[in-house]
């Protein structure tokens, strides 16, 4: 997908391009849009598009937000859902907790550093503070839904793995995956991709039995 050159810039600053490594980035493809910003789901994988088979799990303010993270059991897991909601929901909350609980502890040093940020908390308002300039308007997603799916055959993850097993030479990876997401925010009216131009990229691995957001 052809992407506006600011876009790039907004979204290299977003997850930190050190490295040459996008953690956050623009997806490869657009959803497509008939008066609506909201968005159609449909999974990706090798390029493939096929039948969509809804999952839709609930957060409730008592998990210490509110968002409904939709996904495919067949290419993304329960657990994997949660993490991918709590890193959606940290950003449009610029909730250092959330961000914490999110990503990888070594992945998050990495970009909090890189992003010259102070903390989780710090870092998270950055993101925030970054697709101000799309939404043109305060902001809280309410809804993320996973359009496209890569996984380990779709893709060459090894610099990725070089920042993990940097970070942690005994880290075990079992399984890595790249998620494009779309956002909803104003009572799911508006859309984030439709904004902006481009899904968010979420790049999730599991690591030592538990999965984790990089971005």
């Amino acid at each position: 997908m052809k992407v506006k050159y600011q876009l790039r810039n907004t979204l290299a600053a977003l997850s930190a391009l050190a490295l040459a490594a996008s953690f956050t980035g623009c997806g490869s493809s657009k959803s497509s849009k008939s008066g609506s910003e909201s968005t159609t789901a449909s999974q990706t994988s090798s390029g493939i598009v096929g039948q969509y088979g809804a999952n839709m799990i609930k957060h409730l303010s008592t998990d210490g937000y509110e968002i409904t993270a939709e996904v495919d059991y067949r290419f993304v897991t329960e657990d994997e859902s949660k993490k991918l909601a709590k890193y959606i929901a940290a950003i449009g909350r610029s909730d250092g907790k959330l961000m914490e609980e999110a990503l990888y502890p070594a992945a998050l040093d990495y970009v909090v550093k890189a992003n010259s940020c102070s903390d989780a908390e710090d870092y998270a308002k950055k993101l925030h503070q970054q697709l101000l300039q799309f939404t043109g308007e305060e902001y809280e997603f309410e809804y993320t839904v996973v359009e496209e799916y890569a996984g380990e055959n779709d893709m060459d993850f090894s610099k990725y793995d070089e920042i993990v097993l940097d970070a942690d030479p005994d880290a075990q990876i079992t399984d890595r995956k790249r998620l494009s997401v779309d956002a909803l925010y104003d009572g799911t009216n508006k859309s984030i991709n439709y904004r902006m131009g481009g899904y968010i990229d979420v790049y999730m691995y599991t690591i030592n039995g538990e999965p984790y957001v990089l971005s």
